[in-house]
């Protein structure tokens, strides 16, 4: 199986707030993945909530879940 590590790539292990390994790893509801700091430090800026990514608006603060498959 350590072909399969293989697969993954550092960029998906990387977060695209901050651009380096993930800390805290969460995701949001359109399944984009940030580290804890960067999601909720991004929305402390913003009046109206949005994933940094694809701009889905949330319009009530969502729940972060941690992401078990890339824990660090």
């Amino acid at each position: 199986m350590a072909a399969a590590s293989a697969l993954v790539s550092e960029d998906s292990l990387l977060c695209p707030v901050c651009l380096s390994v993930f800390t805290k790893p969460v995701s949001i509801p359109c399944g984009h993945n940030f580290c804890m700091n960067c999601i909720t430090d991004y929305w402390s800026t913003l009046s109206v909530l949005q994933c940094p990514l694809c701009k889905e608006t949330f319009y009530t603060r969502p729940l972060l879940r941690v992401n078990p498959v890339i824990k660090c």
